[in-house]
């Protein structure tokens, strides 16, 4: 690596280096943290503790999602819910 990396003016870097910038930019791209974990070989315990502080616009996000998951028109019977609702109204 430093033989093509050095003449190209990159400093050496790690793996352990290359690993961390790997999750930091997966995370700040919106990776969510299950699927990092699974890719680095890791538990998301260990994303959280060293990475979480990165995810801080996850909670808007999920807000975001599930906001736009309530405001679509709910097919018919789509859901548990509806499907009792019409067993009870039958």
């Amino acid at each position: 690596m430093d033989a093509v990396a050095r003449p190209a003016g990159i400093k050496h870097r790690r793996i352990y280096d290359l690993r961390h910038t790997y999750a930091t930019w997966c995370l700040v791209a919106g990776v969510d943290i299950f699927t990092l974990a699974r890719r680095m070989g890791t538990s998301v315990k260990m994303i959280d503790r060293t990475y979480g502080h990165l995810v801080a616009g996850a909670d808007a996000y999920e807000r975001e999602l599930l906001d736009v998951f309530d405001a679509r028109p709910a097919p018919e019977l789509g859901r548990a819910a509806d499907a009792l609702e019409a067993e009870d109204a039958a």
